[in-house]
C-alpha cells in the first residue's frame, strides 16, 4: 500500500500541476494543502487530503 504524500505527489507529476496550483483548484490555503500532502494527522488536514483524493480520484 502506498502512502498517501507519495500517491499525491504521484497525481500531481502526471497531472503536470503544483501544489500551489493544486491548493487553488481545491480552494485550500498553499501551506495547509502542503501540511495534508505531507501527512499531518490532525482533523483538518485529513478532510484536505480527502478533498485531494477526490479531486484526482483516488480510492
Amino acid at each position: 500500500m502506498k502512502q498517501p504524500n507519495v500517491e499525491i505527489i504521484t497525481q500531481l507529476a502526471i497531472h503536470n500541476i503544483k501544489q500551489k496550483e493544486l491548493a487553488r483548484k481545491i480552494d485550500e490555503r498553499e501551506d495547509e494543502t502542503s501540511r495534508a500532502i505531507n501527512g499531518n494527522p490532525a482533523q483538518r488536514y485529513v478532510r484536505i487530503r480527502n478533498k485531494i483524493f477526490d479531486y484526482f480520484q483516488i480510492n
